[in-house]
């Protein structure tokens, strides 16, 4: 009996991936590639590399556990929340993760302390698509708690767009993102290095 089989064409993934990283590269602009469709394989992931890419964002740490015995050499971003029971896992393998639950926070908090680990975190603010985030009116109050944990940074923001819903990046969705950028950047004195609308 046969089965289905995908062939990747590294080349092509890499050639394109390259034009990208030129193309935004000019307007300052830094690509994570993803590799969660192709489940964290490494030919892929060191494909995304050669062509000049730095961090690679997965959805399952399984799949960055597996890039990272691989030796893939890009920073690792978890383009989820981590599950609670992970925790130690994701410190371990991942630099950086995105999230919603202060809860989620203070146990990558604890299991990075235990590590002797620093853990960048990205907020993830609901901009219309309904499919996670911080409310903007909590977003203060929410870095408020966060930065006072240890061991954890928080370096971005990012909202969830063009998924559930449908709901597309367009001027005020984009426009309400900068601003809640500047607000938390002047209120906490804390730069922020990754905005993502993706």
């Amino acid at each position: 009996m046969s089965t289905p089989c995908l062939e990747v064409d590294l080349g092509g993934v890499e050639h394109n991936a390259r034009v990208l990283v030129d193309r935004l590269g000019e307007r300052g602009i830094a690509v994570t590639g993803v590799t969660k469709a192709a489940l964290g394989n490494p030919d892929v992931a060191r494909a995304l590399v050669r062509a000049g890419i730095r961090t690679l964002g997965d959805s399952r740490i399984e799949n960055v556990e597996a890039m990272r015995s691989a030796g893939v050499g890009a920073s690792m971003t978890l383009i989820r929340s981590p599950m609670l029971s992970q925790v130690h896992r994701v410190v371990g393998q991942v630099d950086t993760s995105c999230n919603t639950e202060q809860d989620v926070i203070a146990a990558l908090s604890a299991a990075a302390f235990d590590r002797g680990l620093v853990h960048d975190v990205i907020l993830m603010v609901e901009l219309g698509d309904l499919r996670e985030g911080i409310m903007p009116e909590d977003l203060e109050g929410f870095v408020a708690v966060m930065v006072r944990r240890p061991n954890v940074t928080l370096v971005g923001l990012g909202a969830n767009l063009a998924c559930r819903n449908g709901v597309v990046p367009d001027d005020r969705n984009m426009g309400e993102l900068t601003r809640l950028v500047v607000a938390i950047e002047s209120r906490f004195d804390l730069p922020m290095r990754v905005v993502s609308g993706g």
